[in-house]
């Protein structure tokens, strides 16, 4: 592999479709902007599956290569010795909460010895030999909890390379991966990136609460690049006036996606509403268009723009945003596009955005929630406050 200054890690769910390619529209934007086109390198995570990635010959799949090197370490000799001071205090507690109580059971001293041994140990193994030949100065995740993503990291920190998470999403309280930390050594753990890169000040916030008197951890506010070129670009769209409804997955179920409420509320608006797919729904749109020709309702929706155009383009020009808590309720708030939160989680994920009138909750089982939701349409008023960033801070993003 060449040697490159910067090592990116994402997957297909972090692309779009733009300039008739698989486009990365959180790396792409800023490896564009910077320059270092050809300082770059892509890890992706999973199969090939696209083939048509923006320039591909940047883009290594590497569990592929993951698969030779596991054999080679699997012939060599090594001996483990596993440290597990306080991991019975940690398994009693997990025995004696209901909700961890299988897991534990499942996942045993023995079975975790195993499973270190046998694939994460390796893992780490691999990604250190590559680091040393590539060797970068930074790496950068889009969603860094993973297996292969720890291995990465723990290689990567241990080098004392520096290691950047980039915003994907939401960051609050209750997303363990980056709330709710209480206890933190100063040295850090070697799973988690020293470094953060956040779209705004409110998530910003929930990391901070953490790492505040932990030097090894830094914060900083880039904004959110990919909403950011579409800001700055003044591009026609065909659509607009329509409600754009992002859709989730698992658990979110079709049922409570679409209640008999909200399919009232499709079936009375005089708007289209766009559907938008998340990337782990795209093998349900047949399902989903099917549903709605039973229902009638195929002529007031559209699934097809709503999920492959690009997302700044929407939220530019829809005139209300609805979702249970989608991460892209933060996005819609960038361009003035206030949203209505169906799902009590978008309370506890979104407070500063309600308090600021971007958002509003209306729980999807209330019994009157036909009349709320149509209230609301009718008096849609632009959030209090402009949600846009004062001043990013965009420099020495890659030094």
């Amino acid at each position: 592999m060449p040697q490159k200054n910067y090592l990116f890690l994402g997957g297909d769910a972090h692309r779009v479709n733009y300039k008739n390619t698989r486009f990365n529209r959180f790396f792409d934007v800023l490896i564009s902007k910077y320059a270092i086109e050809n300082q770059s390198l892509y890890f992706e995570y999973g199969n090939q599956l696209e083939k048509n990635q923006y320039q591909p010959e940047k883009v290594y799949f590497y569990e592929k290569f993951f698969i030779g090197f596991q054999h080679l370490y699997r012939l060599k000799s090594r001996q483990v010795n596993f440290n597990w001071t306080g991991f019975s205090l940690f398994e009693n507690f997990l025995l004696s909460n209901e909700l961890t109580h299988d897991f534990i059971l499942k996942n045993n001293r023995t079975e975790i010895e195993n499973w270190a041994t046998s694939l994460f140990l390796p893992k780490i193994a691999f990604f250190t030999e590559v680091i040393r030949k590539i060797q970068p100065k930074q790496i950068h995740f889009l969603c860094y909890y993973s297996d292969f993503n720890y291995a990465l990291l723990v290689a990567a920190n241990q080098l004392e390379i520096t290691t950047v998470e980039m915003q994907h999403g939401p960051q609050t309280d209750i997303h363990l991966s980056y709330g709710s930390w209480t206890v933190i050594p100063k040295t850090g753990y070697d799973v988690l990136p020293r470094v953060f890169w956040n779209w705004d000040e409110n998530s910003a916030s929930v990391l901070n609460k953490w790492m505040q008197n932990n030097t090894t951890y830094k914060v900083k506010v880039i904004g959110n690049p990919w909403m950011d070129y579409w800001r700055a670009m003044s591009q026609s769209y065909a659509n607009n006036n329509f409600i754009l409804y992002s859709l989730q997955p698992n658990p979110i179920t079709l049922e409570q996606l679409f209640t008999p409420q909200l399919l009232d509320c499709i079936r009375s608006s005089s708007e289209i509403w766009f559907l938008r797919l998340h990337p782990r729904q795209m093998n349900e749109k047949d399902a989903l268009i099917n549903f709605f020709k039973k229902e009638n309702l195929l002529h007031k929706i559209n699934i097809e723009a709503a999920t492959n155009d690009p997302l700044p383009q929407l939220l530019a020009n829809a005139k209300l945003h609805v979702t249970h808590f989608s991460g892209t309720t933060i996005e819609a708030s960038f361009f003035n596009l206030k949203t209505i939160l169906l799902n009590k989680n978008g309370l506890v994920s979104f407070p500063e955005l309600i308090a600021k009138n971007q958002a509003i909750y209306i729980d999807y089982k209330d019994e009157d929630f036909v009349s709320k939701f149509k209230s609301n349409l009718i008096s849609l008023e632009k959030p209090e406050i402009s949600p846009i960033f004062e001043q990013p801070i965009v420099s020495n993003l890659f030094p």
